[in-house]
C-alpha cells in the first residue's frame, strides 16, 4: 500500500511539472536553503528516472546540474543534512542502452597551496595592457577595498530575426549556450585572493607607495567611501552580474580576508562624502579601490541580424582564461579620482578546465514541432529553429590557482607601475 502511495505522489509530481517547462534557474533560487536545494536535486532524480530521455528529462538534468553546483558554492555539505548522501539510482533496461557520454576523471594535481607560497610569476609583457595613472608617492593613503571576481557561470546567445520577401518566409533561429562551474574550491579562491592582495602591497611598496593599515587611518580622517559590505565568505555567495550585449557573465566576489566592501550603484561608487573628500584633499591623503574579474570561459557569438542575409546563428562557449577590468575602474583614487583602466583583456595562457554537455534542446530533434512546421512549410511558411546547449565547468583547481595568481599579479603589476 505504501508503495502505490508513493507512486502516486511521484506520479503527480510528473504529471504536474508536465504541465510546465522546469526553468534551469529561477529568481527564487538564492531563497533556497540548503535542506531544500538537496530535496529538489532529488525531485529532479525522480524525474529523470521517469522521463530521462524526454524533454522534460533534459530541462530536469539541467536543473540538477546547477542545483549541484549551486549546493557546493554555497558551502553546503551533506553531511549537515542529517542524511547520508542520495544513493544513485539503477538506470531502466530503456536508459542503459542509451548511449552516454563518460564523466570527465577528476584531475590529478599538486595542492593549490603549494603553488601560493613564494613570488608570484607575472606573464611576459602583460602589464602594458593597465592604461592611466595616480599620484601615490609620498602621499599617504590606504587600500579601501582590493576586489577579485571569479566567473562561475554565464550565458552566449545568438540569433537571426524571421523575415518575409519576395513571397518567401526565411524562419528564425536561435542559439543560447548556458554554462555552469560544477566544483568551486572558496576556499582556494580566498587564500588565492588573500595572496593576491599581499603581492599587490608588496610591489606598490617596491614602486615607492606603501599605504597605511586602514583602521588608523580612517579613525584620523574618515572615509570618502565606507566599505560596509561583506564579500563572499563560505556559505554566503556574494554575486554580481555583467550584461554583453549577446553574452552574459556572473560572478562570485571576493576580498582579502578581514576587509568589506564599497557599495555601487548604476554610477558605480557615486559621490560619496563630499566634505571628507575636500578634506582628503587639502590633506594630501587619498583612499584606493581596485577591482579585477576573472573570466573562465572565452564567449563566441554571432550575433544578431536578419534571416534574409545570414542561414542561421552560431554561439559556444569554451575554457579560456582572461583577466579584465570590471565595471567599475580597475582602478580609482577616492578624492582626487585618479583610474586606470585595461584597454583590453589579459589572456592568461594554460589548461584549467574542461567544458562537457550536460544537456539542452533542439527543436530540429523535436518530432512534434517539426510535423507542425511540415504542415507550415506546405503553406509557404518556414520554421523558426531553437537550440539550448547547458554545459557544466569542470575546473582543475591548482591549474586555475596557478594561472589566477599569475595573471592578477601581472595587473598588480600594471597599477604598480602607473603609479608616480
Amino acid at each position: 500500500m505504501k508503495k502505490c502511495v508513493a507512486a502516486t505522489g511521484l506520479l503527480a509530481l510528473v504529471a504536474g511539472l508536465n504541465a510546465q517547462t522546469i526553468p534551469r534557474m529561477k529568481l527564487t533560487d538564492g531563497e533556497l536553503s540548503c535542506a531544500q536545494i538537496h530535496a529538489e536535486i532529488g525531485q529532479m532524480d525522480d524525474v529523470l528516472a521517469l522521463n530521462a530521455a524526454s524533454p522534460m528529462g533534459q530541462q530536469a538534468r539541467a536543473r540538477k546540474e546547477f542545483l549541484t553546483g549551486f549546493f557546493v558554492q554555497r558551502g553546503c555539505r551533506t553531511s549537515d543534512l542529517g542524511a547520508a548522501p542520495a544513493q544513485a539510482k539503477p538506470a531502466s533496461p530503456a536508459l542503459a542502452a542509451a548511449p552516454v557520454a563518460p564523466a570527465a576523471a577528476p584531475p590529478s594535481a599538486p595542492d593549490w597551496r603549494a603553488l601560493l607560497q613564494g613570488p608570484l610569476p607575472v606573464i611576459d609583457g602583460g602589464a602594458q595592457v593597465v592604461k592611466g595613472s595616480a599620484d601615490l608617492k609620498g602621499k599617504r593613503f590606504y587600500v579601501s577595498e582590493y576586489r577579485v571576481l571569479f566567473e562561475v557561470n554565464g550565458t552566449v546567445t545568438a540569433s537571426s530575426r524571421a523575415a518575409y520577401f519576395g513571397g518567401t518566409n526565411y524562419g528564425g533561429t536561435r542559439v543560447t549556450v548556458n554554462y555552469q562551474v560544477a566544483n568551486m574550491d572558496i576556499a582556494a579562491l580566498q587564500a588565492l585572493v588573500d595572496r593576491s592582495y599581499a603581492d599587490f602591497l608588496a610591489r606598490l611598496e617596491a614602486a615607492g607607495a606603501k599605504p597605511e593599515p586602514a583602521e588608523p587611518f580612517i579613525r584620523e580622517f574618515g572615509t570618502v567611501y565606507d566599505a560596509s559590505l561583506e564579500p563572499t565568505r563560505p556559505g554566503a555567495p556574494v554575486i554580481e552580474d555583467q550584461d554583453l550585449g549577446f553574452g552574459h557573465r556572473r560572478y562570485m566576489v571576493f576580498a582579502p580576508s578581514g576587509m568589506k566592501l564599497n557599495p555601487r550603484g548604476m554610477a558605480g561608487l557615486g559621490a560619496g562624502n563630499l566634505g571628507n573628500r575636500m578634506a582628503f584633499i587639502k590633506g594630501n591623503v587619498e583612499a584606493i579601490s581596485v577591482s579585477i574579474a576573472v573570466n573562465l570561459a572565452a564567449q563566441e557569438s554571432s550575433g544578431s541580424g536578419s534571416s534574409l542575409f545570414r542561414s542561421g546563428s552560431s554561439a559556444n562557449a569554451s575554457a579560456a582564461m582572461e583577466i579584465v577590468g570590471t565595471r567599475a575602474n580597475l582602478f580609482q583614487s577616492h578624492a582626487h579620482t585618479h583610474g586606470m583602466r585595461m584597454d583590453k583583456p589579459l589572456p592568461v595562457p594554460g589548461q584549467f578546465a574542461t567544458f562537457r554537455e550536460t544537456g539542452g534542446y533542439d527543436s530540429r530533434q523535436d518530432a512534434a514541432v517539426q510535423g507542425i512546421q511540415a504542415l507550415g512549410r506546405l503553406m509557404g511558411q518556414a520554421g523558426n529553429q531553437n537550440k539550448r546547449v547547458e554545459m557544466a565547468i569542470d575546473v582543475d583547481t591548482a591549474a586555475m590557482v596557478r594561472l589566477a595568481a599569475q595573471g592578477i599579479a601581472t595587473v598588480n603589476q600594471g597599477i604598480a607601475a602607473n603609479i608616480r
